[in-house]
């Protein structure tokens, strides 16, 4: 019996390391099988495979699932970029020994589930046995994925409720029995009757004085405004004010003679 051994290993965890060995007549999705259960992964669709030159550059494409993708390549002959349409090789139907071109071969393998991870392999081992033993199996195992911590959602509070107001009445039964206990007294209405006098009585006096003051004002002022008009009309009476002052000269001039 021939057997491949490859080595898979993590380039973000140094210390993650897995051996598998697997026939070279069964398939990836064998292969596929043997990675989830040696790394603990939960089952996903978006899994793939890819042959690779020395330095990983991705050449075959195998998928978990059937699908159709498009590329941008260059068209020598067009001279032109163009797009194509491909169907990547299905896992199931792909064998490991179809695609073994290197005794060291290398491979990506790819998985996405609630994170997307990149594994390096490499084909280190091909020899044959007479042992029979179950394969694929997974002859090495060392460390483990650091695994995405799920933080937990604070719970929702819903707003507290506003409580109605309760109208509680002052007193049971109404109007009617907050006033049922109320009796009229003569005296009691004759006195407000006279506070009520009193206080129109002094509003009354103070308006009356208020106006008088303001008679007052008013005659004052006008009395002001008469004399204003009685000085002026004293001076229209003089039509000629450069006359005047020129007898007033002479009246002077005359004193100083005698």
């Amino acid at each position: 019996m021939l057997v491949y051994r490859f080595r898979l290993w993590s380039d973000t965890q140094e210390d993650f390391l897995r051996e598998i060995e697997i026939q070279p007549g069964q398939t990836f999705l064998d292969f596929h099988e043997a990675i989830i259960a040696s790394a603990d992964f939960e089952r996903c669709e978006k899994a793939f495979f890819y042959t690779t030159d020395k330095k990983y550059k991705k050449h075959q494409e195998i998928s978990y699932r059937h699908l159709k993708k498009q590329i941008r390549k260059y068209d020598e002959e067009e001279d032109e970029m163009v797009t194509e349409t491909f169907v990547p090789h299905l896992m199931k139907d792909s064998r490991l020994r179809d695609f073994i071109e290197d005794p060291h071969q290398r491979m990506l393998y790819e998985f996405t589930g609630r994170d997307h991870l990149t594994f390096n392999i490499e084909l280190f081992k091909i020899y044959k046995t007479e042992e029979s033993f179950l394969l694929p199996r997974c002859l090495k195992a060392t460390g483990e994925l650091a695994k995405r911590v799920q933080i937990p959602m604070a719970p929702v509070v819903a707003p507290p409720e506003e409580e109605a107001a309760i109208h509680v009445p002052l007193v049971a039964g109404g109007v009617e029995s907050i006033f049922a206990g109320m009796h009229e007294d003569d005296q009691e209405l004759a006195e407000i009757e006279n506070d009520l006098d009193s206080l129109l009585g002094e509003e009354t006096e103070a308006v009356g004085e208020q106006e008088g003051h303001e008679r007052e004002a008013e005659v004052e002022s006008q009395f002001d405004d008469e004399n204003e008009e009685d000085h002026m009309e004293s001076l229209d009476d003089y039509e000629d004010i450069e006359g005047l002052e020129m007898k007033r000269r002479d009246f002077s001039a005359d004193s100083d003679e005698f």
